[in-house]
């Protein structure tokens, strides 16, 4: 199975769902490394003000000290083996949408601030609300140009990579279920 950026990728068959509902892939990440940058891009744990400053690329204000509430925190966010998971479903014909998109932090359904709270998104709204504000920008050029040393490869380009390929997915499940996205 291809390995992403410390993560893995997994496309599963249908021979172990139900007959017209089951998960077309599984995307695992792990490590302190990717957990926070990923699971800020995907908007978890953010208030909707900080989702739309995320997708604005503006900075965040500094959190609120405790014993204020507030939903980012570190030891949610990332505590030792920290992970997220996206999860692709394909849901039956009489559905209003084919495919969507669960997100599972540390093994947990999370609320999408972008998929206005819900942990199943329709995966078209959540390549539009949450995938394509991240993809303005061609990783490559910006991040080859700033680096010393050519071999050197920045988590963001992996991310990118991660989301390019979620955006090329096609809604056709002639394709054989066992093929690399």
């Amino acid at each position: 199975m291809p390995i992403l950026s410390g993560g893995e990728f997994v496309v599963l068959t249908q021979e172990k769902h139900p007959p017209g509902s089951y998960e077309k892939a599984r995307l695992r990440f792990a490590h302190a490394e990717t957990v926070v940058p990923f699971t800020c891009l995907l908007g978890l744990f953010l208030e909707g003000s900080e989702f739309q400053k995320i997708q604005r690329e503006e900075p965040l204000e500094l959190p609120p000290k405790p014993p204020q509430s507030r939903n980012w925190r570190g030891s949610t966010v990332a505590p030792f083996a920290g992970n997220n998971m996206l999860i692709l479903h394909s849901c039956p014909e009489n559905s209003k949408s084919k495919y969507f998109v669960q997100v599972l932090h540390n093994e947990q359904p999370v609320p999408m601030t972008g998929c206005n709270g819900s942990d199943f998104c329709p995966f078209e709204e959540f390549k539009e609300k949450i995938v394509a504000p991240h993809l303005k920008h061609d990783y490559d050029s910006v991040c080859t140009a700033k680096l010393e040393e050519p071999e050197q490869k920045p988590v963001s380009n992996k991310l990118s990579q991660l989301f390019r390929c979620l955006l090329s997915l096609q809604n056709d499940d002639t394709q054989s279920t066992g093929d690399e996205l």
